[in-house]
C-alpha cells in the first residue's frame, strides 16, 4: 500500500465540504453570453493572461471570462500573487481547490488536489509544500485587495447560458470540487458512461465545462458532454508548451482563432472548442526560475512540463488512445 493511501492524507482527500450533488446545477443561470472563455488552471501565469487578453480582442463580441479555479499557484512573490488576484477577480471566478486551501488556516487537506493513487507520493508531498509557500504569501499579502477571504467566498460552480444552452462550470466535476470523473481516463470509460450521462441530467445542462485534473478531454455523449480544459496556464501535451482554454460560443471562432483550435464539436446549438494559449514562453520561464529555482517543489515536479509538456496527446484527451496515468507533473 502507498504511503498515502490513507482516506485523510493530506493532498489524497476530499474534505466533505468540497462535496455536491449534480442536481445543484438545476437552477437559473448567473452568468448569460454568446461567448464564455472558460480558463481552469491558470497555476499563476500572467503571460498567459496576456495571450487570453489578445485572443479576446478577436472576438466580435466581448467573451465572459470565468475562471474556473486554480488560477493561483506558482505565483508564490508578492508581487505576482497580487497581480494575479485583481486580474482575475476582475473577470467571473470560482474557486479550485488552490483557492479553498488558501483561505484556510489548516493543513489537514494538504493542496486539496484529492490525487488518486496513480500520482506517486512524492508527487503529492511536493504539491503539499508548494500549497504551504503560497499560502505563507497569502497571509503576508492579507488585505483589502488581495484578501484571502474573497478567495474563500467565491463560489465553487456556476451555471451559464450560452444562447439556448446551459452550461455547468465546474472545477473539478458533477460531485465534488475536486473530483476526478470529469478526468479523461474516467470520461472514456464505458463503464462510466450512464452515471455521467445522468449528472447532465440531473443537472438539466446541455454540458460540463471542468478542468482540475492537468490533462484536456472532451467526451460526446447521447445528450450533452463534458469539456475538460486541463491548464491554462502551462503545456498539456507532449512536445508543446502552449496552454488550453475551453471557448463555448453560439458564434463560430473568428479568422484570427482558427489556428488555435485543437479539437471540439458543435452541440445545442453552440461551437465548442478547445483553443490554444500561446504565451510568452521565455519570459514565463524566466519569472518561474526566479521563484522556483532547481531543486524546489514546483521546479522538480513542473518544470520539464512546462519547457516539454507532459506525456499526453490529444489523441488521449478525445479517447482514442488507451487511457495515460493522470499526473500533474511531467512523466
Amino acid at each position: 500500500m502507498r504511503r498515502g493511501a490513507g482516506v485523510s492524507t493530506p493532498g489524497r482527500s476530499c474534505p466533505p465540504h468540497y462535496g455536491y450533488s449534480p442536481r445543484a446545477f438545476a437552477r437559473p443561470p448567473q452568468i448569460a453570453a454568446e461567448t464564455l472563455y472558460v480558463i481552469g488552471g491558470l497555476y499563476g501565469n500572467p503571460y498567459a493572461l496576456d495571450a487570453i487578453d489578445a485572443m479576446a480582442a478577436t472576438e466580435a463580441v466581448a467573451p465572459m471570462r470565468v475562471f474556473n479555479g486554480d488560477f493561483h499557484w506558482f505565483d508564490a512573490e508578492a508581487a505576482l500573487y497580487a497581480e494575479i488576484q485583481q486580474r482575475v477577480l476582475a473577470c467571473v471566478a470560482l474557486r479550485g481547490n488552490v483557492e479553498t486551501e488558501l483561505a484556510a488556516d489548516d493543513d489537514a487537506a494538504g493542496c486539496g488536489c484529492a490525487y488518486p493513487q496513480s500520482v506517486p507520493d512524492d508527487d503529492v508531498e511536493r504539491s503539499n509544500a508548494i500549497l504551504a509557500r503560497l499560502r505563507g504569501i497569502a497571509q503576508a499579502a492579507d488585505g483589502d485587495r488581495c484578501s484571502r477571504r474573497r478567495l474563500g467566498a467565491l463560489p465553487m460552480h456556476a451555471v451559464a447560458q450560452v444562447g439556448d444552452a446551459r452550461i455547468a462550470i465546474v472545477h473539478g466535476d458533477a460531485w465534488a470540487l475536486a473530483g476526478w470523473r470529469f478526468a479523461h481516463d474516467s470520461l472514456h470509460d464505458d463503464a462510466r458512461t450512464a452515471q455521467l450521462a445522468g449528472a447532465l441530467e440531473l443537472g438539466a445542462v446541455d454540458g460540463y465545462a471542468c478542468s482540475h485534473t492537468c490533462a484536456p478531454a472532451l467526451k460526446a455523449f447521447e445528450r450533452g458532454f463534458v469539456i475538460n480544459n486541463g491548464a491554462a496556464g502551462m503545456a498539456n501535451f507532449a512536445g508543446t508548451t502552449y496552454g488550453v482554454l475551453t471557448r463555448i460560443s453560439t458564434r463560430g471562432l473568428p479568422r484570427a482563432l482558427q489556428r488555435l483550435r485543437l479539437y471540439g464539436l458543435f452541440d445545442a446549438g453552440c461551437f465548442v472548442d478547445a483553443l490554444k494559449i500561446e504565451f510568452d514562453l521565455a519570459a514565463w520561464l524566466a519569472r518561474f526560475d526566479a521563484i522556483w529555482p532547481a531543486g524546489s517543489p514546483a521546479a522538480i515536479s513542473y518544470r520539464r512540463r512546462i519547457v516539454e509538456g507532459p506525456a499526453f496527446t490529444i489523441d488521449h484527451a478525445l479517447g482514442r488512445a488507451p487511457a495515460a496515468v493522470c499526473r500533474p507533473a511531467a512523466a
